[in-house]
């Protein structure tokens, strides 16, 4: 038997790996949401007393287990050049929210704003990773 891959097009092997690139997005982004769901209501169902906290902490550990698992399985399915501007991105978000930390830590000793709180770094290094990845993405390197 011959490989149906040796006799379709360049064109038509690469509408496939994006039609599967976009399934397996799919089905990330819809366990993602799974995920915030079934969380959010064991913390609502603890928070009323209705279970017991060992029930939340097993979900978390969970839902921690699968965010490694999904990540390397990402990691292990793009190609070189993505993964070289995926870890280009992360490293610059990771750099520009340590030096947004030390600034801002910095300037709060001096009293001239609050203190820096976990949420408001965590979403300037999102920020500062999406900003990098898509310079990356449109050739800007």
């Amino acid at each position: 038997m011959t490989d149906s891959d040796i006799l379709s097009s360049g064109e038509e092997r690469l509408r496939k790996r994006r039609r599967a690139w976009w399934r397996y997005l799919a089905l990330a982004f819809a366990g993602s949401v799974m995920a915030g769901l079934v969380s959010g209501y064991l913390a609502g169902a603890y928070e009323n007393g209705t279970i017991p906290v060992w029930l939340p902490v097993v979900g978390c550990i969970v839902v921690l287990v699968l965010l490694g698992w999904m990540t390397r399985d990402y990691f292990s399915r793009i190609d070189e050049l993505d993964l070289m501007d995926n870890l280009w991105a992360h490293l610059f978000g990771l750099y520009g929210g340590c030096f947004l930390f030390g600034g801002w830590f910095f300037f709060a000793d001096l009293g001239l704003t609050g203190y820096p709180t976990a949420p408001a770094i965590v979403l300037a290094m999102l920020l500062f990773t999406f900003a990098a990845y898509g310079l990356r993405k449109l050739g800007l390197r």
